[in-house]
């Protein structure tokens, strides 16, 4: 065949693109002694980049300081739950689950994994050969040297370690591990709560991670019952749910000196024992970071002191669209604000709470309901019958153009056809 110099150039350029997916394995794993291999190490150590290695029911532990290490490798470990089992990553309560160490990427995937009773072993961190009390990390997993995997569908619990319960992303050079956590779940993770541990669940440390559709539950800390973001960390927080969480300080998510988004997320039920029942936001360094929540709802978080939902230090949080009701604390049981923190309002409805609901200063954008009782609130329902109908749209066609009128539901300054699709949207959808 006559091949143009492009073409073999093209040629020369995929082919090892098309080598990879060619020569791409699926190795099985199970302990039982009827698979390719009997433990997960094996097969990741014959792993080439692009193979798959299939994981069955079974406990999977190991004699040094973690279960697996993935060795910097492209590879996907897969979990084969069969419906009845799953395949599970026990540390015995001596070592640690998975360590990246390795610039693990996004190709490194860990699915369908349960993770229990993981608690690393001793790392001197400040290299002075002495074991010190905090220098343990990542009790289920430490992404490290700049690691980022995809960590799907795990279940994390029973977890334990100083710093990171079950997860730790940094290392001691300052160098950004970006793992992305999707719809996984923590549950029963701890770092040492009663004697200075941080982030029950997840550690960042000048690292930030995607984390999506994931639920944290019980998990406990002296800082940061679930998470604790600390210097310069700016994770995205996507569609969690925080839910009995505790810790002295932040009981599900601590911020300090860091920048994350919290978007769509609920925090129930969550508890300090000093402040920030659900949240504590701080930046005692330059006020600069700025927490961000949006379409988020703090339901029945307390404190023992100041800031039964939120607590603010040398911080403006910005906090758009999100609901406090029903927190408590004996001062700020929505939100506590102090030290130079004004955090920035906008469109968020505080009511039900403990009195005073909000203490310390913020900044009013507009568009916020401050109120001791919470109403049914249904945007559409112009004649207050409790549903929205033609009755509704009949007033606000007759509304059409007019300002200054209920019909007004965008409160743009007429009525509009931006209004119609708001009522529209609600039609029949009241409680």
């Amino acid at each position: 065949m006559k091949t143009t110099p492009g073409f073999t150039v093209l040629i020369a350029l995929v082919s090892p693109f098309l080598t990879d997916a060619l020569h791409s394995d699926v190795i099985t794993v199970n302990p039982d002694g009827t698979a390719d291999y009997e433990t997960i190490q094996e097969a990741v150590d014959v792993a080439s980049d692009g193979d798959e290695i299939q994981i069955q029911p079974g406990v999977y532990t190991g004699g040094g300081d973690q279960v697996v290490d993935t060795l910097g490798k492209s590879i996907v470990l897969r979990g084969m739950p069969d419906g009845t089992a799953a395949p599970l990553i026990d540390g015995e309560g001596v070592r640690r689950g998975i360590i990246c160490r390795s610039g693990e990427g996004p190709g490194t995937v860990i699915e369908e994994l349960v993770f229990q009773d993981c608690y690393p072993a001793w790392y001197d961190w400040n290299d002075n050969g002495e074991p010190d009390f905090w220098e343990y990390f990542g009790g289920a997993m430490w992404c490290r040297d700049g690691s980022a995997p995809t960590i799907r569908l795990c279940v994390f619990g029973n977890n334990r370690a100083e710093y990171g319960g079950a997860i730790y992303c940094g290392d001691e050079n300052g160098v950004a591990s970006n793992p992305t956590i999707v719809d996984c779940f923590f549950a029963f993770n701890e770092s040492a709560p009663a004697s200075g541990g941080v982030g029950g669940a997840l550690y960042n440390n000048a690292s930030s991670p995607v984390i999506t559709g994931s639920a944290f539950a019980s998990n406990k800390a002296y800082s940061g019952g679930a998470i604790l973001n600390w210097a310069g960390s700016d994770p995205e927080i996507l569609d969690c749910r925080f839910t009995d969480n505790s810790a002295r300080n932040g009981g599900a998510v601590y911020n300090d000196s860091s920048q994350p988004r919290h978007i769509g997320c609920r925090f129930e039920g969550n508890s300090a024992s000093a402040d920030g029942g659900a949240v504590f936001n701080a930046d005692p360094g330059s006020s600069v970071n700025v927490p961000v929540f949006e379409s988020c709802d703090f339901i029945a978080n307390s404190a023992g002191s100041e800031g039964g939902a939120v607590n603010n230090f040398s911080v403006d949080p910005e906090i758009t669209m999100c609901l406090f009701t029903d927190n408590t604390a004996p001062d700020g049981s929505a939100l506590h604000s102090w030290n130079g923190s004004v955090p920035k309002l906008f469109g968020t409805y505080i009511c039900g709470n403990g009195i005073p609901q909000v203490s310390g200063p913020f900044e009013d954008l507009g568009k916020n309901r401050i109120s001791q009782s919470c109403q049914v609130f249904c945007p559409g329902d112009l004649d207050g019958d409790g549903n929205v109908d033609g009755a509704d749209l009949t007033q606000l066609l007759g509304d059409w153009g007019v300002s200054g009128t209920k019909a007004d539901l965008d409160e743009n300054g007429t009525v509009d056809g931006e209004d119609l699709l708001i009522l529209l949207g609600n039609w029949n959808a009241c409680p």
